[in-house]
């Protein structure tokens, strides 16, 4: 007989995919940024490390897995949060100080989006409507 996946677990599922393409798509937008800015890593390394917890929970779908991958979604939200911060901190420097970290050169400086840190957000938020205890709907043991 086939098994009917619940809601919850769907949307976990469709999380494991949405940190698969954050892996891919951070990694691609701050190549240029690791040689000079080490916090750059930080997007990445939190993507490899949710895809490999929302993959595991998603397979074992039992209640330590879910609980584990709930704070991991919570830590996407901080995760979001920081690099808004960090990205409008980037677009407030002063002209002075571009100059004089990127010299004098005619090629223009390339200044970081303040959205795209918000998909780390989004799926956090979106993760924790799925492992809130209160819409849990089943668990292996």
């Amino acid at each position: 007989m086939r098994q009917v996946l619940s809601i919850n677990r769907l949307i976990v599922i469709f999380c494991t995919l949405g940190f698969l393409f954050l892996v891919v798509d951070t990694f691609l937008e701050h190549i240029e940024a690791f040689k000079d800015e080490p916090l750059a890593w930080i997007p990445v390394a939190f993507s490899v490390v949710g895809l490999a917890i929302a993959g595991i929970a998603s397979a074992r779908w039992n209640e330590t897995w879910i609980r584990l991958l709930h704070w991991c979604f919570i830590a996407a939200l901080a995760v979001g949060a920081a690099g808004v911060c960090l990205h409008v901190a980037d677009q407030f420097e002063s002209e002075e100080e571009r100059v004089a970290e990127h010299g004098d050169d005619t090629e223009e400086h390339k200044l970081p989006p303040i959205l795209p840190p918000l998909a780390f957000t989004g799926l956090g938020a979106f993760g924790l409507i799925a492992t809130l205890r209160k819409w849990q709907a089943e668990t292996k043991s």
